[in-house]
């Protein structure tokens, strides 16, 4: 009897060991991605269905390839047109501020942030309509760019300290904003910058690059640095990541291209190895 019994039991036992679901250590870890456009990939086709079409979030932005090959189980919160205030407190096209997704099982975070913040595709935008005879172009109020330039890396910094608080054990990667104008060459057709323009909107790079790099320093992040890989591989460049201003029907002008994701993605892939 009771060596039946005990069949019984173990039988029971085995039966139920091969019904309980695989352990939730062997879950996808989870992704979240946030930032504005750079990060969204506006243009790129084809496009996330089923979310805002005013993000712009492509299936081929970086964070999308990041997931893909290495088995992430991603939530894309990037969204065209934001800014740190977008991430942290107020909502952008119908959806709450991106932060929100941020949970305590987050085991990876992404964050590009802060070019909107000083303005600086906007200024891009703003001289290539007044040099290609465009109206209603604006004008770029430059003391304004520069006195946003002297604190964005404290609001980046704010960003990073809120997915600590809010994931303590997920990984923070920070990209920067990947290369727009040239360097060193002149500006090229299809960027219509004079030379001035050009000298300013480099120093606007070079200082928005090292926004996020002091951020993540003072915060516990690791930067991702897109804008110096990039530095070869501008709009005027012969193999560019970066469109043109004058550039294909449904691209967006000084926005990322396929190139310039896939590059962002294979730098993050290597700093997750």
């Amino acid at each position: 009897m009771f060596k039946r019994i005990s069949a019984a039991v173990l039988a029971a036992a085995a039966v139920a060991l091969l019904a309980t679901p695989p352990a939730q250590a062997d879950a996808p870890a989870r992704y979240v991605a946030m930032g504005s456009s750079f990060a969204a990939g506006p243009g790129i086709p084809p496009q996330q269905t089923g979310t805002p079409a005013a993000c712009g979030r492509s299936t081929k932005n970086y964070a999308s390839l990041v997931a893909g090959s290495r088995g992430l189980a991603l939530t894309d919160v990037t969204c065209s047109g934001a800014t740190t205030a977008n991430i942290l407190t107020a909502g952008q096209a119908g959806q709450p501020p991106q932060i929100e997704a941020v949970t305590r099982d987050t085991r990876l975070v992404t964050i590009t942030i802060g070019g909107n913040d000083v303005g600086y595709v906007g200024s891009l935008f703003t001289y290539g309509c007044q040099n290609t005879g465009g109206a209603n172009c604006g004008q770029v109020d430059r003391n304004a760019v520069r006195t946003a330039l002297t604190t964005v890396h404290e609001k980046i910094g704010a960003v990073i300290a809120e997915v600590h608080r809010r994931a303590p054990r997920a990984r923070v990667l920070v990209v920067d904003y990947l290369t727009i104008v040239p360097g060193e060459r002149p500006a090229c057709d299809g960027v219509p910058l004079t030379p001035e323009q050009l000298a300013f909107e480099r120093e606007v790079a070079d200082r928005l690059a090292t926004a996020p790099r002091r951020a993540a320093r003072a915060e516990r992040a690791t930067l991702v640095p897109a804008a110096a890989a990039s530095a070869d591989h501008d709009a005027c460049a012969a193999a560019p990541w970066m469109e043109r201003y004058s550039t294909a029907q449904g691209r967006v002008p000084y926005h990322p291209n396929e190139a310039g994701m896939t590059a962002v993605a294979e730098l993050i892939t290597a700093r997750l190895r």
